[in-house]
């Protein structure tokens, strides 16, 4: 989720007319809270809880699981994918290990990975487990996410291959960036370091202890589940939500950056876990607290958004190892948000109140960010008023808006104009350091592109301007057209770059970090 971009649709802001603000947390509040969530961004299917200590204090369902299967409600045993907000798995994982004393925090990368290699030597030397967990790699933000987003599934193998060639944007430990490939890594470490596949390393370290009896840990067996959510997208501008491309699921060998699913039940008892301190139900450490504390001691600075700023009256924000950390309302929040190609999720915890909200949806939207921070705010200071869930949803719609007319569909459709060059002197093979090769073809009169990872990025190009087409995908619910520019030398095409058309087009579809050389 970009907050820097949602600060700027503040002022487009709705007003719900139930708020929680100002009244405690009961059921009643957090019930009608939710049902304003869903209506008013319209999603399919939902499940929320909140924790306060040992006790939940409120879970419940919405929706359905499938639009197409409007008889079949979601309940509490429904998994759902929660994106990024797995993160906090794979670093919990790595943190048992460090307690065994098979790894520490700032080993190197390569004592786990010989083959792992950054594109600098300095940087490969001094990689850490800490650095992949961290986002604080140095490259571009969401570098090399192409390599998994929307529909590849690469091996591990091949992102090792493509990080190497990626150069970096900043220098190392600089800045925040952050970047879904070094947590595929950082699975990777703690599969070589337990002796066994990461799926394994958590089912064994954190489902089964802690009696997680419907959590998957890989996707395809997510998918395959009899009680799974179907994840659903819209298309800018249409009203009617659609399941997504199976294709776009996210792969297994991808999972440690993002790839789990749990009901509802079962993340209630992963945020009592945290709210325990790394104790397990039934009275079992699972996690030292020395562990727990480094797992939630900030590492790396990022920007505040005016959004928190201006409604949790925020100061700072740090990344920690697998979790954002802030100061919000004047408590300390830990939380982490999950985005995917038909799901959103959020999970924030208010540790000094002993208090967690999850929520987990089907489809991409603010909904499940706006419904957890207000829930989580109007606990911290209920005085402030602050409204989440107005000012997202209003942020949402603005994005619509944006959207809308970035997609050639709105007042400002494509202009085509005749390209400067025959089709002949662009049409060739491509190549990217990183991502490899892609073709541009001429089909039907006109050129087209093939992304050769991707079965879903080919598109015609149309000419827009001088040596710069814009491919619009197939499946207008990527919002990710790009624009292609080609480059020429002595009158001859020599490379191409390319660029997202949209601000609101999601940052793992990182066009812009690709730099192709045509091939002889």
């Amino acid at each position: 989720m970009k907050w820097a971009d949602l600060a700027a649709a503040t002022a487009a802001a709705a007003i719900f007319t139930t708020s929680t603000t100002a009244q405690d947390l009961t059921a009643e509040r957090i019930d009608a809270a939710a049902r304003e969530t869903v209506e008013a961004f319209d999603i399919p299917g939902m499940a929320v809880s909140v924790v306060r200590g040992g006790d939940v204090i409120f879970t419940q369902t919405y929706g359905v699981r499938d639009v197409r299967a409007p008889q079949v409600p979601v309940d509490e045993n429904t998994i759902f994918p929660f994106a990024s907000v797995g993160k906090a798995f794979t670093t919990a994982a790595l943190a048992m290990l460090v307690d065994e004393g098979k790894l520490n925090w700032d080993d190197p990368v390569r004592r786990f990975i010989p083959e792992f290699e950054m594109s600098d030597p300095y940087i490969t030397e001094h990689f850490s487990v800490r650095d992949l967990v961290t986002h604080r790699s140095g490259l571009p933000l969401g570098a090399g996410d192409l390599l998994v987003f929307p529909d590849a599934d690469p091996e591990v193998s091949d992102i090792l291959a493509a990080i190497r060639n990626i150069p970096p944007e900043t220098s190392f430990r600089a800045e925040y960036a952050y970047d879904n490939l070094m947590y595929v890594i950082a699975g990777e470490v703690a599969a070589r370091a337990a002796g066994k596949p990461w799926h394994e390393v958590i089912e064994d370290r954190i489902f089964e202890p802690l009696g997680m009896e419907s959590c998957q840990a890989l996707p395809s067996e997510a998918a395959a589940d009899g009680n799974t959510v179907t994840q659903h997208s819209r298309a800018p501008g249409e009203t009617e939500a659609t399941p997504i491309d199976p294709r776009y699921i996210v792969g297994d060998n991808t999972a440690p950056a993002g790839g789990l699913s749990c009901s509802i039940a079962d993340l209630s008892t992963w945020a009592q876990f945290w709210l325990n301190e790394g104790v397990g139900p039934d009275g079992e450490r699972l996690l030292s607290q020395e562990q727990v504390e480094e797992l939630w001691s900030p590492v790396t600075p990022q920007t505040v958004s005016p959004l928190l700023e201006q409604l949790s009256d925020t100061h700072f924000s740090l990344y920690a190892l697998g979790w954002s950390l802030r100061d919000f309302h004047g408590e300390f929040f830990v939380g982490h948000s999950g985005g995917l190609l038909g799901a959103a999720s959020y999970f924030g915890l208010l540790p000094d109140q002993d208090l967690a909200v999850v929520v987990t949806s089907n489809i991409s939207t603010y909904g499940s960010s706006a419904l957890a921070l207000q829930l989580l705010s109007d606990a911290a200071a209920p005085e402030a008023e602050s409204d989440w869930l107005g000012t997202l949803h209003g942020a949402y719609l603005a994005s619509q808006e944006t959207a809308i007319r970035d997609s050639g569909a709105g007042d400002e459709p494509d202009v085509a104009i005749d390209p400067v060059r025959d089709l002949e002197a662009y049409a060739g093979e491509y190549v990217d350091p990183w991502y490899g090769l892609v073709t541009v073809e001429i089909r039907d009169g006109g050129l087209f592109l093939d992304m050769s990872r991707s079965e879903v990025l080919d598109a015609p190009l149309v000419a827009v301007a001088p040596d710069r087409f814009v491919a619009r995908w197939p499946d207008r619910s990527l919002n990710a057209d790009a624009f292609v520019d080609f480059t020429a030398e002595d009158g001859q095409v020599v490379g191409m770059t390319m660029e997202p058309v949209s601000e609101t087009t999601d940052f793992s579809f990182d066009f812009h970090d690709l730099d192709f050389t045509k091939r002889d």
